[in-house]
């Protein structure tokens, strides 16, 4: 019994040993001060000295860190580092101190473990371009840069100058501050600084007090400015001139394109126009479920029969089963069933109608058309030119496309020479007005018919008919015969109103089944089987706190330790 409670214990003492291992290997740190030297040189650069004095709790800590960035800055350059006063060499190891160049400038403190401990990280570097030109030699420092996980409790912000220079106003910091005047030395000091938080030093010095030459990213960024002043107007301009012209010209070929019809308004009927299969209606009228109504119309004939049969887990399946082959079919009619049945098949299930008819609908949609085509309704020559315009809008689509991304990454890597920048910019600008005149091509395709004046006529007589099947489904025609729900079924499948048109004489009560549905023996006649064959057909047809201008100041990059 000793050892079993011994063994528990054990076991228990092991479980609070790893589930409380991870608050006890929690660490963390903060910055007793952060303290920034800047020493600003006659030629515009400055010597800062940043001195940082970590205190580490928790698990031991091995490195710290410093990023600089060069931003509007010529250039960063390392000089020393130590860490508790004692100089660090380069290098990867405990006690060097690790370089990576680019920007920013990363360097990186490495040392033995440590923890329950305060240390002082110490770094020198030499920022080149620092000083502004404009009504005043200017410096804008992020002193404390912008992204650091932990929290100052103070720094002092020291700002040394030449004897020669004159400053013009109180130097200032983006935060609450003291400062101290001495003679060319202004000390600034701040404190409770929240982690994230920088803290950026403003001064305005006399004009040429610091240095007479503007520094070399200033005079790139004044030429690009100056570039894209001239360069957008230009580019503006080539747009809507490309946009003007290219209107006129594409309102000129529709101008010249456009028919005169004389089309009777669409007026709700209830009798279909002539006796026309309904999947041709469909093709003629540009509907999805086309398919499922020449499948009604089969059945109806007695060449197709749909059956209800059980599935699994108490599911019903709806099968569609090949009947008499002697009817004499039509060729679109012919190739919907060699579409739909394999070779010496006679039954598949409704589910996989759409997905077979999707790998060979050419077999039924271009016999379909060839039908329209002898009808006079279609016209071959008004497709082929709809097929054109189509692809000439989507080439030039992608083209001017890629074009403009092009003119527009090119204009900005040179957007410090003024003539190839207003030269990408008057590109970017004609693509863009030939992207938009691309669209409006594709858009003015989709509404090109390639119906005859004849055709024209037949689509809007059966919009009527569909007008008035969409009314009954809604309940807003009369009633109207029981045997008007077999006799109109296969052209409401057509216009997608099948499961409507169901639940509508569902409602209605008293209408047999047609005969080529049978039901399940003891499944539900009074509609509900035929309600749940029609919205599967519907869905096959269907599925066919810085302070302002923080942004603008030169510096900053990251700080940590781990």
């Amino acid at each position: 019994m000793i050892r079993k409670l011994s063994s528990t214990f054990i076991i228990i003492l092991l479980i609070s040993l790893f589930v409380a291992s991870p608050a006890q290997a929690a660490k963390s740190y903060y910055a007793q001060y952060f303290d920034v030297q800047i020493d600003l040189q006659e030629a515009g650069s400055a010597i800062i000295t940043e001195t940082v004095k970590f205190r580490f709790e928790g698990d031991p800590f091995t490195f710290a860190f410093r990023e600089i960035s060069s931003t509007q800055t010529d250039g960063v350059t390392f000089l020393e580092a130590s860490m508790d006063g004692v100089p660090m060499s380069q290098g990867t190891w405990a006690g060097q101190v690790e370089l990576e160049d680019g920007d920013p400038l990363k360097v990186t403190w490495h040392f033995s473990p440590t923890s329950g401990a305060a240390h002082v990280f110490v770094l020198r570097y030499q920022v080149d371009g620092v000083i502004r030109k404009g009504d005043g030699d200017t410096l804008i420092w992020r002193a404390i840069p912008e992204d650091h996980d932990y929290s100052i409790e103070s720094s002092t912000i020291t700002l040394t100058y030449p004897s020669r220079a004159t400053v013009l106003e109180q130097p200032k910091l983006s935060w609450n501050y003291d400062s101290a005047w001495e003679e060319n030395r202004i000390i600034l000091t701040a404190s409770g600084i929240a982690a994230d938080e920088d803290l950026i030093l403003s001064a305005r010095f006399a004009p040429d007090s610091l240095t007479e030459v503007a520094p070399r990213w200033q005079i790139q960024k004044e030429q690009a400015d100056a570039a894209r002043a001239k360069a957008l107007p230009v580019g503006f301009i080539a747009a809507i001139g490309t946009l003007i012209f290219g209107s006129l010209g594409l309102f000129t070929y529709i101008r010249a394109d456009r028919r005169d019809l004389n089309i009777s308004p669409t007026v709700s009927s209830p009798n279909p126009p002539s006796e026309i299969p309904p999947a041709i209606i469909g093709k003629l009228m540009k509907q999805q479920h086309t398919f499922m109504g020449a499948i009604f119309d089969l059945a109806q004939r007695g060449v197709l029969e749909v059956r209800e049969e059980q599935g699994l887990w108490g599911t019903k399946n709806h099968m569609l089963f090949r009947k008499d082959d002697s009817v004499s079919l039509k060729p679109f009619e012919q190739g919907l069933m060699n579409a739909l049945f394999k070779p010496n098949e006679i039954q598949i299930n409704m589910n996989e109608v759409a997905s077979r008819l999707a790998s060979k609908n050419n077999l039924f949609d271009e016999q379909l058309e060839q039908e329209l085509v002898q009808r006079g309704w279609l016209d071959p020559d008004r497709k082929q030119k709809r097929t054109m315009l189509i692809m000439i809008g989507s080439t030039a689509l992608f083209l001017v496309l890629a074009l403009f991304i092009a003119a527009a990454l090119l204009g900005i890597a040179w957007n410090q020479n003024l003539d190839l920048a207003v030269l990408f910019a008057a590109v970017a600008g004609a693509s863009l007005g030939v992207f938009i005149l691309a669209l409006a091509l594709l858009i003015y395709a989709g509404t090109f018919s390639v119906l005859t004046p004849a055709g024209e006529e037949q689509s809007a007589r059966w919009n009527g008919f569909a007008e008035y099947l969409k009314q009954v489904n809604k309940g807003r025609e009369p009633a109207i015969r029981p045997d008007y729900f077999e006799r109109y079924l296969a052209y409401a499948s057509v216009f997608g109103l099948g499961t409507g048109w169901a639940k509508y004489f569902q409602k209605l009560g008293g209408v047999p089944l047609p005969i080529w549905f049978h039901a399940m023996t003891g499944s539900d006649a009074n509609f509900g089987a035929i309600v749940a064959v029609m919205s599967a057909s519907d869905s096959a047809g269907a599925g066919g706190g810085g302070s302002a201008g923080a942004g603008g100041a030169s510096g900053g990059g990251s700080s940590g330790a781990g």
